[in-house]
């Protein structure tokens, strides 16, 4: 049978949902979503990103590189165009009902079938978001519906479900918190793993496994796991080095639960730590404490920054950090966890407010030589911050 027909059979008869919140929790969040749309001007928006999509619909996919369209109106049920592989993932998990799939393989029709809506939704001559920033738009289909729709106004859009997202629900938290107790476990269970002679590869096995076990969904992001001097590099994970005495090693392990993240990053070393790795894991911890406590409501990301860096002022000359304390989490999907673009940096002068979730990962690198980090995550509450990932942040010493 084609995909058509595998639709209709499978709509024939009931559908065991499995919703990740309520119909009511979606509804609330496409309903606040239309007023941001209200006040920006648009009679439609389509949402492209799969993330965003997952957050208004439901929609869990583990190939979001298949293209996919949430089309929002102000004036009709929301429309989820997906390829025809994701019927199952589109009927299952999400509760919007106009469904429309289309074949994975055929870009013309995907662009063809996605103008038809609109025009079906008489958007020509209208002012239409979109997502064009973000990934999951691209150029062939954009300008096919151009085309298709003379008249419109297409507007990037692309900031309006991020800034919904930042703020998290009691229900998202829950997952949060669920989440970030499953990371502790694995933490826990792969440090034992890390001992000398032990591969990067030994150490992330115990860290795959334990995740799975203990309850995690398909990861976002795969663990890391680093040894020796490749600790000094920067976003680089196993490749079966073997760890000997002296040698740090660090990992950042993610569990995910209903697509929300629980993360830590923290680091073992083999043998009594030099002086230089006491040095850094103290300024990566005493930063990662300025954090907790200089965040509160109203606070800006600049603010947060410019205090979080006198923590590594006595090894700034020694050893690389980003200058990047933070970033915003909740919700993901390959191939990485973080949340829209929210950074606690310099510069950034967006404020916090209660409900935001962030990762802290502060990490020091001696280049290409030894490198340590830790991470912890956090939601803005309305008197300071309360830490989900909370745990002995100590450096993990295995005797020799």
């Amino acid at each position: 049978m084609d995909y058509k027909r595998y639709l209709e059979v499978l709509t024939s008869k009931p559908i065991p949902k499995d919703l990740a919140f309520s119909e009511a929790e979606y509804c609330g969040r496409v309903d606040k979503l239309m007023h941001s749309m209200s006040e920006r001007g648009l009679d439609a928006l389509l949402v492209t990103d799969v993330s965003n999509i997952c957050y208004l619909s439901g929609y869990d996919t583990f190939v979001p590189d298949l293209f996919a369209c949430l089309v929002l109106t102000t004036d009709a049920h929301p429309t989820l165009q997906i390829a025809e592989f994701e019927i199952p993932a589109a009927l299952l998990y999400s509760w919007v009902k106009d469904l429309r799939p289309t074949k994975f393989n055929s870009a013309d029709a995907i662009a063809r079938e996605l103008a038809g809506i609109l025009l079906e939704r008489k958007l020509d001559g209208k002012r239409i978001g979109t997502e064009t920033k973000l990934f999951g738009l691209n150029v062939s289909i954009y300008e096919s519906l151009r085309s298709a729709c003379p008249n419109a106004s297409f507007q990037d859009a692309s900031d309006l479900v991020f800034g919904a997202r930042l703020i998290k629900s009691p229900a998202e938290l829950g997952y949060m918190r669920k989440a970030a107790e499953i990371v502790k476990k694995s933490l826990a269970v792969t440090l034992k793993a890390v001992q000398p002679g032990a591969s990067e590869n030994d150490i992330a096995s115990v860290a795959y496994a334990t995740l799975v076990k203990e309850g995690s969904e398909f990861f976002s992001s795969q663990p890391m796991v680093a040894g020796a001097d490749r600790t000094g590099w920067i976003h680089v994970s196993q490749r079966g080095t073997r760890i000997k005495a002296g040698d740090t090693v660090m990992m950042e392990l993610g569990a995910f639960v209903r697509r929300y993240l629980g993360a830590v990053m923290h680091t073992a070393v083999i043998g009594d730590p030099s002086r230089q790795v006491q040095k850094l894991v103290k300024a990566s911890h005493d930063t990662l404490n300025i954090v907790r406590e200089t965040v509160r409501p109203g606070i800006t990301a600049h603010e947060v920054a410019s205090q979080a860096k006198q923590g590594l002022a006595p090894v700034a000359d020694e050893a690389y950090s980003t200058g990047m304390y933070g970033y915003s989490v909740g919700l993901s999907v390959p191939p990485n966890w973080q949340e829209g673009s929210f950074m606690i940096a310099e510069g950034v002068h967006q404020p916090m407010l209660p409900g935001m979730t962030f990762l802290t990962p502060i990490t020091l690198r001696i280049p290409g030589t030894q490198g340590i980090g830790f991470t912890d995550i956090f939601t803005v509450t309305e008197t300071g911050c309360d830490i989900l990932t909370a745990r002995d942040r100590s450096l993990h010493v295995v005797p020799i």
